[in-house]
């Protein structure tokens, strides 16, 4: 095959290569084990030096039963906890909490200034671009790996959007759920 043959061939092959890499940082967007679905799971990069982080994502049970989130872990991290804000007068605070329940054909949306994963005793700092693994727990559906896409620092959504998709009318946030 003569080299002006090859050159189309060389030049879609290039191509392709450079497509690839981009292809392999798609990123599942739903996980589901048993009946719990994860969906749109992503966390802020971190600066230097920085010892926590934060992961936000849709937890979804299913019409069959109720569940809750009760910890998880990451290889990344010292250890995983759940936090939610709570308003103390004018202020809001961030609390750790032992479980965030997930009513049965509902779903909780963990997001910037709301309920939300914290990553403790990192590692490493979370690199914009770099897929995060994590294991959540949930009660009854047990352990769900999931890998969430680490956004820029100051990100108010994944991917760009400027917030958290989910089913935000299904909870608000305010008096949804106990603590």
């Amino acid at each position: 095959m003569s080299l002006t043959r090859k050159l189309p061939l060389i030049a879609g092959a290039l191509s392709l290569s450079f497509a690839l890499p981009g292809a392999a940082t798609l990123v599942a967007h739903e996980y589901t084990a048993n009946t719990v679905t994860v969906s749109h799971p992503w966390a802020r990069a971190t600066p230097p030096g920085a010892t926590v982080g934060a992961a936000y994502l849709e937890i979804a049970a299913s019409k069959k039963g109720d569940d809750k989130l009760i910890g998880g872990r990451s290889e990344i991290a010292g250890r995983l906890e759940i936090h939610t804000h709570e308003r103390d007068g004018d202020v809001m605070k961030m609390k750790q909490v032992a479980a965030l329940p997930v009513k049965a054909g509902k779903s909780v949306v963990l997001k910037p200034a709301g309920d939300h994963v914290m990553l403790m005793d990192l590692k490493r700092p979370l690199v914009e671009g770099d897929l995060l693994k994590l294991t959540l727990t949930f009660e009854k559906a047990g352990d769900v790996e999931i890998e969430a896409t680490v956004e820029p620092v100051g990100a108010k959504g994944p991917h760009g959007m400027d917030h958290q998709p989910g089913h935000e009318a299904d909870h608000s946030g305010h008096g949804a759920h106990k603590h």
